[in-house]
């Protein structure tokens, strides 16, 4: 399933879309220090950073 990071930075909010959810975590904890991050599920659900753990450790 593919997640969309959107970081919401000083310049504007910047969406990228990643394949998987290892991919849209480790998107997240880079851009997390300079943006307030939202991850969006490709099912509709929206994610804060540590429910995309715990949704990658199972």
């Amino acid at each position: 399933m593919s997640y969309t990071v959107i970081s919401q930075a000083d310049r504007g909010p910047v969406a990228t879309v990643v394949p998987g959810v290892i991919d849209a975590l480790a998107l997240a904890r880079q851009r997390e220090s300079d943006a307030q991050i939202t991850i969006a599920a490709a099912d509709g659900w929206i994610l804060t950073i540590e429910e995309l753990e715990e949704l990658a450790k199972t």
